[in-house]
């Protein structure tokens, strides 16, 4: 009688619930990444993009979409030949260590602007060490070992963060003029081609979740690429914004790293406006911060086979950059940034090549 009477759901199949639990951490890890893509475009665009292509960048911005869509589909292929002990084998710990390094390369991108904008618009008197220095002691400490912690944080931050760059755009909108749209392509598309290129760099982790969880299922390739694309277009839509707003020599003009971060606003009556866009940047970058940390700690157990590893030592080796400012970093940012999107391109290949010649030996 009782077995007559039992029923098995999806609710209580454990396969079901399982490929639940996984397709919800799938979501949450693109998101996260996706908030990743976002910060490194806001900083790289605040940093070259707006001063080198004026009036286009918000289309360099948008063309950004191709090199993501590229990493996403050579994902998607490396997931789809990775063998079952794919996170043992040597050329996955190498990728891993690699993946590692460039999520480092993010997390000092992400406290060098945290601490410049908080240096120019709050603490313009203050020493560089007394922002940089407790916030790494924090973010180093208080950033948990739990792995749903940080995709928690950044499923609840993405409406909040969405809204006040839409709000923000929605206020300045009024004041802009159509004229100082022109010309479309700015410098040129040839011009604007080549910014968009050198941007690419901002977009590599687009597929990193193929080296650092090769066994991660991949059910929804093309939902999946949904808060990645949204984000790219939600960061054009301001570049469009600030095009609108002002003309194309003030665009380019050298204003300074932060204030072109604020450049939007800047031109904004409304306080509550400039209030809430600068709140949205900070923790934007905060939400980007701890993210690349999370995932660089996942990247290195990975690589070096540890249960868990300490944040502290690379939070903390972040200081120095944020240290030097942007002013005298800036040659160096546009020299190393660049190269991340082919580094991560080069990773992501060895280990297809190794799955690949793999399969065909055991074929």
């Amino acid at each position: 009688m009782t077995k007559l009477f039992q029923t098995r759901t999806s609710v209580h199949d454990p396969a079901s619930s399982l490929a639940q639990r996984q397709a919800a951490r799938g979501q949450s890890y693109q998101l996260m990444l996706g908030l990743v893509i976002t910060g490194q475009l806001m900083s790289f665009g605040a940093l070259y993009l707006l001063p080198a292509a004026a009036t286009s960048a918000w289309i360099a911005v948008l063309l950004q979409a191709v090199p993501f869509l590229a990493m996403r589909l050579l994902g998607r292929w490396l997931a789809a030949t990775a063998p079952e002990d794919a996170a043992d084998t040597p050329r996955y710990r190498v990728a891993a260590g690699g993946m590692a390094l460039l999520f480092f390369s993010n997390m000092n991108v992400s406290l060098l602007s945290l601490v410049e904008l908080t240096h120019v618009f709050f603490f313009p008197g203050a020493a560089r060490w007394l922002l940089a220095l407790p916030a790494a002691l924090a973010l180093g400490l208080g950033i948990p070992s739990s792995p749903d912690a940080v995709p928690n944080t950044a499923r609840l931050l993405r409406w909040f963060l969405a809204a006040a760059f839409l709000f923000c755009a929605v206020t300045v909108v009024p004041t802009g003029e159509t004229g100082f749209l022109y010309p479309i392509w700015g410098y040129g598309p040839r011009h604007t081609l080549r910014c968009a290129l050198r941007a690419a760099g901002s977009v590599w982790a687009a597929g990193a979740l193929a080296v650092v969880m090769p066994r991660e299922p991949d059910r929804h390739p093309l939902k999946d690429t949904i808060p990645g694309l949204t984000c790219i277009g939600l960061v054009a839509l301001f570049f469009l914004c600030c095009a609108f707003v002002l003309p194309g020599s003030e665009l380019s003009a050298r204003w300074g790293y932060a204030p072109r971060l604020q450049l939007l606003m800047e031109m904004s009556p409304n306080t509550l406006s400039w209030s809430l866009m600068l709140m949205a940047e900070m923790l934007l970058f905060l939400a980007t911060f701890s993210v690349c940390a999370d995932m660089l700690r996942r990247s290195l157990c990975l690589a070096f086979r540890a249960r868990r590893l300490p944040l502290l030592p690379f939070t903390l080796a972040c200081v120095p950059l944020a240290l030097r400012g942007m002013g005298e970093s800036e040659r160096l940012l546009l020299a190393v940034l660049p190269w991340r999107l082919p580094l991560a391109a080069g990773l992501m290949g060895l280990c297809l090549v190794g799955n690949l010649r793999r399969k065909g030996k055991t074929s």
